[in-house]
């Protein structure tokens, strides 16, 4: 048996047990099996936290951690911390990538300008051109939401519940 403060996280934060496990991507049964005091691996104590929003020592009462306790939520926090760095580099990539393609597009896009004579084709191409500008921040969250946090998630499994899982320090 464990004490941790499992419960009295989830009920400060006004979750049930369901919502919790649906946020934590566990199982009901093992929010159950937590908060009656059973031990839970380094990874699912990492989804937990970053479900209820705090760090895996947050989990457990300050007074009562032992050497042992001690140790696995180091090590939990080392493992959570490594996992999110790599994720940041990874979303960094993408960003910059997606601005670069984008940049060399728009520029590609605008050097055409001279070669089209006609005003009405000219129109057309500088409002599309604009158009593009505008769509392109939507563009890049939809591509986020659907493409890469799914996949980033699935690579970094620590991080997947994590409200700062795309935010860099």
């Amino acid at each position: 048996m464990v004490k941790n403060k499992i419960k009295e996280l989830r009920t400060a934060c006004h979750l049930s047990q369901e919502q919790l496990a649906e946020k934590a991507q566990v199982s009901v049964r093992t929010i159950q099996r937590l908060e009656a005091g059973d031990d839970a691996s380094i990874s699912t104590l990492n989804l937990v936290a970053g479900a209820l929003g705090v760090e895996v020592g947050d989990l457990f009462p300050h007074t009562d951690t032992s050497q042992e306790q001690e140790e696995k939520i180091q090590s939990a926090d080392e493992q959570l911390q490594y996992q999110l760095q790599a994720r940041h580099e990874e979303f960094r990539t993408f960003k910059h990538l997606y601005n670069a393609i984008f940049i060399i597009v728009m520029m590609a896009w605008g050097a055409l300008f001279p070669l089209v004579h006609s005003d009405i084709y000219s129109s057309l191409m500088g409002v599309f051109w604009i158009g593009a500008w505008i769509i392109m921040v939507p563009l890049k969250k939809w591509l986020t939401i659907k493409r890469v946090d799914p996949k980033l998630d699935r690579k970094f499994p620590l991080t997947a519940s994590r409200v700062d899982k795309d935010k860099q320090d």
